[in-house]
């Protein structure tokens, strides 16, 4: 037969849509989006439809908080604003030099 190795086996091979690798020809998996894949990159027993991402949680029992605010507002001690001085960052090397130049 023309076109046969003499082993009875075609040796042909295909391009993976995924990865871009070469692959036997036998070995191809068609998904359910038409993209041809190579054993190993397929998305297994999910398909699509099947996937537990793809589908919209189970939510049941919501829980309404009636009035959710406090009652009366807390009041602050002190004073509760904030000021750079109060802040812990350690100043860098990049900063030193910047400011040391002026």
């Amino acid at each position: 037969m023309a076109g046969s190795g003499g082993g009875g086996e075609v040796k042909s091979f295909f391009i993976s849509d995924r990865s871009g690798f070469r692959f036997r020809y036998r070995d191809r998996i068609v998904e359910d989006t038409g993209a041809v894949v190579g054993p190993g990159e397929g998305d297994g027993r999910y398909t699509i439809k099947s996937h537990p991402q793809n589908k919209s949680p189970r939510i049941s029992g919501f829980i309404v908080l009636k009035d959710a605010r406090p009652d009366e507002v807390l009041a602050t001690i002190g004073n509760a604003t904030w000021t750079p001085s109060m802040s812990t960052a350690i100043q860098t090397s990049i900063t030193m030099f910047a400011s040391s130049s002026s």
